[in-house]
């Protein structure tokens, strides 16, 4: 899709779970080439899926230890800064 941002050479990519997919309608079928896909930086999102599962992991173990809402809240925002 074109950006959201309205970069030029940007895109937007939209990933869909096909596991949640029951029905597909072709609305309008092209046959010209599309253009050719961005190249993404597979390192940095393996980064940052990497440290998002840390983050949860992290979320999940004050929970399952028995900490407050409140010490929660205070963890995280002490993480963020």
């Amino acid at each position: 899709c074109p950006s959201s941002s309205g970069k030029p050479n940007h895109a937007d990519i939209l990933l869909i779970n096909l596991q949640y997919v029951s029905e597909v309608e072709i609305i309008n079928d092209h046959t010209e080439t599309p253009p050719p896909l961005a190249s993404l930086n597979v390192s940095k999102l393996a980064n940052k899926a990497r440290t998002e599962k840390e983050e949860k992991m992290s979320q999940a173990y004050a929970i399952s230890a028995g900490v407050s809402l409140e010490g929660q809240q205070l963890f995280q925002t002490i993480h963020k800064t």
